[in-house]
């Protein structure tokens, strides 16, 4: 049975030269054009936003470091020597070959600059191809309009080539595996390894595949589950074994993956969710009790872990389970996980962004396929806009506005450089990203670190009171901002009520 295996459109035969051709009604050589196209618009966009914005110079500023760390001691001693390298080792293994080639390329890596913005540049691309490549039993039309929803996606474009961050890159290896688990098992498993040593927070999909685990099991399919584990554990068991030999396996657990909790202990990082001004300050301390001896950040989790409880009976209930069900499950614990927990990032929506993005192309054409793109288009514009308010202080043109740019002395050459318009040393200082809680302590971690590892003084540090700075939204500014914040769990409740009408009008319940 192929009742879980992903959508394939129709396709025709060309009886001339006896190909199989994608029907739509475009020739091969019409649709690698549109894909050229359509790659190379996409690219230029990312190009020119990477050289004149200014991104977030302090989470450049830390890839910078953990990169030279690495290229130095390897990544196996990076985690013994960096200081603050908060994420796992196969992006650190990345940073490394990044640098080796632009060394080898003679060009010099700075912050505010291209040069500290291709990698997720290239990242964006890596998805473009990948989904592409996955969805290649797709009409030409289908995938076309997918690859520009991608190549033009205003939240990618901020998240990577005006910020800099690289969140497309666990997102993707994310959805990836959750479209791979029914038909390809041992490849997803494989894949969400990968994730989750590139970024802690792919851990937020496991209960969507611990459900669907669970439910084969309860079925006796047992092939699919062990192959799955066994993915899974390949790269991890390697990932252990290498670090543990060179007794490194306590410092990169501890710094990649426990230290990620408790570091910023406010209700909301400059996320626009549950916590951001609509019961009280964001920069608020979480641990203070918020009713009933309860603290805002165990209600918190206790919100996000109900969400997991009907996401895995969501799974569990319904008979004809597909690859669009396990997408709305892991698009709606994505952004669950965006909107209910406390201590969360402007740019922590980016996963369920792209989950929410796929699933009206698994529909098929008619009510249901708009019925999920309208909310997949307004959280896409919410996160994009997110972002931007972040980085910019608001909606004025600062974004625009080239940054002092810091450099490492390892890559510095004198030079202007790569993508970029002018040149400075170490020991000038970089513009921290604003911080639009109203508070000037906000974005302090549990030791009074900035956040984005700003310091008056400091490394690349400009402004007083932590990375997030002490400017703030103000006027109708701020209340469109708390007017988002409104909207997306909105679309978390819209997103529940669709699930639960999946449930009941397919008639699901498990039946013995």
């Amino acid at each position: 049975m192929r009742n879980d295996s992903l959508p394939r459109d129709g396709e025709f035969k060309d009886r001339k030269n006896n190909a199989r051709i994608p029907s739509g009604g475009m020739r091969p050589g019409q649709f690698y054009a549109a894909v050229a196209a359509l790659v190379a618009g996409g690219l230029a966009i990312r190009v020119l936003l990477g050289i004149y914005t200014q991104g977030y110079v302090g989470d450049q500023m830390y890839f910078i470091r953990w990169m030279e760390a690495a290229m130095q001691h390897g990544v196996r001693g990076s985690y013994l020597s960096s200081d603050m390298q908060n994420y796992p080792p196969v992006f650190i293994a990345i940073l490394e070959g990044y640098g080796h080639v632009l060394d080898f390329l003679g060009i010099e890596i700075r912050t505010a600059h291209l040069s500290s913005k291709m990698l997720p540049i290239l990242f964006d691309l890596g998805t473009m191809a990948a989904l592409l490549l996955l969805f290649r039993r797709w009409t030409c039309k289908r995938r076309l309009t997918l690859l520009a929803c991608l190549a033009f996606n205003p939240a990618l474009l901020a998240d990577g080539a005006v910020w800099g961050q690289i969140d497309v890159f666990h997102s993707a290896l994310m959805t990836i595996s959750v479209l791979l688990v029914l038909t390809q098992p041992l490849a997803a498993g494989i894949l969400i390894a990968v994730a989750l040593l590139s970024k802690f927070q792919a851990i937020v999909v496991l209960p969507v595949l611990g459900a669907l685990l669970l439910r084969q099991l309860l079925r006796r399919d047992w092939r699919r589950p062990l192959l799955f584990i066994a993915g899974f554990a390949i790269p991890s068991a390697l990932t252990a074994g290498w670090f543990a030999m060179k007794g490194a396996l306590d410092d990169m657990v501890r710094m990649a993956y426990l230290s990620a909790t408790d570091m910023y202990p406010q209700l909301s990082l400059n996320a626009f969710n549950l916590w951001y001004h609509l019961f009280t300050n964001p920069s608020v301390h979480d641990d203070t009790i918020f009713f009933g001896g309860v603290s805002y950040k165990t209600f918190g989790f206790i919100l996000l872990g109900v969400v997991c409880l009907f996401v895995a009976a969501y799974i569990l209930l319904l008979r004809d389970l597909k690859t669009v069900h396990l997408l709305k499950a892991a698009a709606l614990v994505n952004l669950a996980f965006f909107l209910l927990p406390t201590e969360i990032h402007e740019r922590y929506g980016v996963p369920a962004m792209l989950f929410l993005l796929l699933i009206p192309f698994l529909l098929e054409p008619g009510r249901e396929r708009i019925r999920w793109g309208v909310p997949a288009g307004l959280f896409t514009m919410s996160t994009a806009l997110n972002i931007w308010l972040v980085l910019n202080g608001g909606f004025g043109g600062k974004w625009l506005r080239g940054g002092i740019e810091v450099s490492s002395p390892r890559f510095r050459n004198g030079d202007a450089g790569f993508g970029s318009s002018r040149h400075s040393g170490m020991n000038e200082t970089a513009q921290g990203r604003v911080d639009i809680s109203r508070n000037p302590n906000f974005g302090m971690d549990i030791s009074g670190r900035g956040a984005g590892g700003m310091r008056e003084g400091g490394f690349g540090g400009a402004r007083q009171g932590g990375g997030f700075g002490n400017g703030s939204l103000s006027g109708w500014e701020h209340y469109f901002a708390v007017g988002m914040a409104y909207a997306n769990l909105m679309i978390l409740a819209w997103i529940i009520g669709a699930m639960i009408g999946d449930l009941f009008s397919r008639s699901t319940r498990k039946t013995s």
